[in-house]
């Protein structure tokens, strides 16, 4: 637990320095569905600095996510990790609000969340928070 506080302080004074808009994003070198995802949050006006690596997990574990809360990509933003496909929406929300969390995911890869489109197919899925003692609750629903 020390650890994963440790870290997000670390990430949380890197952000600062760059500013607030700064999001660091770890993914996998193969991974083209992170890259649509990273596109369209440069759209929303965050600069976007991207790390590649061929062991997410230990950045997963660090962020204090369990397995069944997490998706290809983390990135972190203003103190908080950002895990997987999730909506400008839910990003805006949570920084505008500020809520004592860890974090906002979609966990797996669902079809329509952002990054994920293919054929005008959306699956249902739901945008979970966590909270530092590992908890989660229903974030957003789409």
């Amino acid at each position: 637990m020390k650890k994963t506080i440790l870290f997000l302080i670390f990430i949380a004074i890197t952000t600062f320095a760059n500013g607030n808009k700064t999001m660091t994003v770890y993914k996998s070198p193969y991974c083209e569905c992170c890259e649509n995802w990273i596109n369209i949050m440069k759209t929303k006006g965050f600069d976007i600095k991207v790390y590649q690596t061929n062991n997410m997990n230990e950045i997963k574990k660090k962020a204090g996510l369990q397995a069944e809360q997490t998706s290809c990509h983390t990135a972190f933003v203003d103190g908080y990790f950002i895990e997987g496909h999730v909506d400008y929406s839910a990003i805006e929300k949570m920084l505008a609000e500020k809520p004592d969390i860890l974090g906002i995911s979609t966990p797996g890869m669902p079809l329509g969340s952002p990054g994920m489109e293919q054929d005008n197919i959306k699956q249902h899925y739901n945008i979970i928070y966590v909270k530092k003692d590992g908890s989660q609750g229903i974030y957003e629903k789409h």
